[in-house]
């Protein structure tokens, strides 16, 4: 009674905070909290970078307090945010801000997918990609990131494609797609003679170990016309803007007419749903870029080097102590693997008990090592192996 028909009225559980919470009320001083999914610096301080919160304080109330220009966005954001993520890399492509890298990803299944329609995930993925799937009555259809052979099989067999693609430094495996990679999805995707989308999850992105993490943007410049690609681009991580809720959606493609038809209706979902974004966010943004990139790069710059010192010390360690995890580049998080659920459950339970929080994933526990301090990180894997071994 009330609720819509096409509800799903399941009972929804959290599969995050309840644990985070978990963790803050334990007074062990032997706890270990990897549930974060924010950058944390050696002190367990949420990193707020200065260059970014001196750029908001610099805006006057009145910019802070209004609206947004419209639905589609203020094109001064439009403009310093297309700079910064796609260095003039693409040729033929619009923008739109959106809440977050959530939001941005929820307007492009919205805009693309109906009841019914599949979606193609990562195998062991965000949780997230789930839920919005759900909501909107998808099929959801998995895939092995590591294995692009069998990728390539499931989308034979698909009348429509819509794949989303978390890379660089997926969340949670740490995986980034190589050139040659890329170009082999691409290349499959211009000759497969159907409606074909990629969605390109480029969260944490800005954390790359790799200078040349943005090169495959080169062959988005050469699509068939039966090929979308949209971007889903967050402020969160990048600007440390976590609860701030700003993002962008990219939309390529060949056809300039098709692409201001696509952000008109975006436009007409965001009215209808959000009505606009965080004006405020976005002067803060245009600020940062237009008027102190260099010093938010370099403070930026010192916390890549941090979380590649803390994945190569736990990296290392899950060798030296027998510890499987999924192959990992560059990123936020390790994930240790389990080919079975169950077996992951008692190990996520015994590692709880022990005070070592982490997040279950399918076929996988996710290690924060973003928000683990050194000194904790030494010794982790070894605790671990332990104690899922014991």
């Amino acid at each position: 009674m009330f609720f819509a028909k096409n509800r799903n009225l399941k009972k929804y559980v959290d599969g995050i905070y309840p644990i985070t919470n978990a963790c803050k009320n334990d007074k062990n001083i032997n706890k270990v909290n990897g549930t974060i999914g924010s950058l944390y610096n050696e002190e367990n301080v949420i990193v707020a970078y200065k260059t970014v919160y001196q750029a908001l304080r610099n805006l006057s109330n009145e910019n802070i307090a209004s609206y947004a220009s419209g639905s589609f966005g203020n094109k001064d954001y439009n403009d310093a945010i297309s700079n910064y993520v796609l260095e003039d890399r693409i040729n033929n492509y619009r923008t739109i801000p959106t809440p977050g890298g959530t939001g941005a990803i929820n307007m492009a299944i919205n805009m693309c997918l109906e009841k019914g329609d599949s979606i193609i995930l990562p195998e062991v993925a965000w949780g997230n990609y789930k839920n919005i799937a759900l909501e909107y009555d998808l099929n959801v259809l998995t895939y092995d990131i590591y294995d692009l052979d069998s990728l390539l099989i499931l989308l034979d067999k698909l009348d429509k494609i819509f794949i989303v693609i978390n890379s660089p430094c997926q969340n949670p495996c740490g995986l980034s797609y190589t050139f040659e990679q890329w170009k082999r999805i691409v290349d499959y995707l211009n000759n497969c003679n159907k409606e074909a989308i990629i969605l390109n999850d480029v969260a944490y992105m800005d954390y790359s170990y790799n200078q040349n993490y943005k090169d495959y943007f080169e062959l988005f410049n050469h699509l068939n016309n039966n090929v979308l690609i949209l971007i889903a681009y967050s402020c969160s991580k990048a600007f440390s803007f976590y609860g701030v809720r700003l993002g962008s959606l990219f939309v390529i493609h060949n056809d300039k007419i098709f692409l201001d038809d696509f952000i008109n209706q975006c436009a007409r979902r965001a009215r209808a749903t959000y009505s606009n974004v965080n004006n405020g966010a976005m002067k803060t943004i245009v600020e940062l870029l237009n008027n102190h990139y260099e010093e938010y790069i370099s403070e930026k710059d010192y916390y890549i080097s941090l979380l590649k010192k803390r994945s190569n010390i736990f990296i290392n360690e899950c060798k030296d102590n027998g510890l499987d995890i999924y192959p990992y580049n560059e990123g936020f998080f390790v994930t240790l693997k389990f080919d079975d659920n169950n077996i992951r459950d008692e190990a996520f339970e015994k590692l709880f008990k022990e005070h070592l929080y982490f997040i279950k994933m399918n076929k996988g526990i996710r290690v924060g090592i973003c928000a683990i301090p050194i000194k904790d990180i030494y010794g982790l894997a070894k605790r671990i192996k332990s104690i899922i071994s014991g």
